[in-house]
């Protein structure tokens, strides 16, 4: 009983850039941007380390990337939110050609997590993956509809389904709706389209290379 109430003592004289450098610590993950962690009072958590994390990142905007088995290995802090942020997503891109890209993480069922990159593509009217990707996200024995749909390629069969979540940067999306098209036809492109990008107004900073979220 004296030890934790010694520890509690110690506990109580941490800021917040303590607080997340110990669930680093624990957690064994890497952190980049933590340089931008502003001086604020320690923030009142709970749960597992997962959901702490959320808690004590939920101010600053944020990207988390996750490994095969849905475990976090990464995160990447990007800036603290202004309060009339509340409601933006602000994500770092990369360029592919013509294209914007961003980082994202996926689980079709089951926590079959996968993080991969995918395309800014307004033109799509769902998230649009490959057909090797369903045993990836557990999505094997799941109930699909068909419908046609054009590609660069041609005309495409899509299997339409649900991808249970998405986190993209530190939002959560529940019940996507995706179409999985085969490999040949879709190649490595991942396609991020109006299923998400369309429960928001989308702003482009191309010299920034920041993509703006607000929600509508």
């Amino acid at each position: 009983m004296t030890l934790n109430a010694q520890a509690q003592d110690i506990d109580n004289s941490e800021d917040l850039l303590q607080q997340i450098l110990s669930l680093q610590s624990q957690m064994g993950i890497k952190m980049t941007g933590l340089e931008r962690i502003q001086k604020e009072e320690k923030i009142p958590s709970g749960g597992s380390v997962e959901q702490q994390l959320e808690q004590l990142l939920r101010t600053y905007n944020h990207i988390i990337s996750r490994d095969e088995k849905g475990q976090i290995d990464r995160v990447i802090i990007v800036n603290k939110k202004q309060k009339t942020e509340s409601e933006r997503i602000i994500l770092p891109t990369m360029q592919q050609g013509n294209h914007f890209m961003v980082s994202v993480a996926l689980s079709g069922a089951n926590s079959h997590w996968n993080t991969l990159d995918m395309i800014i593509d307004t033109g799509a009217d769902l998230v649009v993956l490959p057909e090797s990707m369903i045993p990836l996200l557990g999505l094997e024995n799941s109930t699909f509809n068909h419908k046609k749909m054009q590609t660069a390629n041609g005309t495409a069969d899509a299997k339409i389904g649900l991808l249970q979540e998405m986190k993209l940067a530190g939002e959560t999306l529940v019940n996507v709706e995706v179409a999985f098209i085969a490999d040949a036809l879709l190649g490595n492109n991942r396609l991020l389209g109006m299923s998400v990008l369309g429960r928001y107004q989308l702003n482009i900073d191309e010299q920034a290379n920041l993509i703006t979220l607000i929600k509508k």
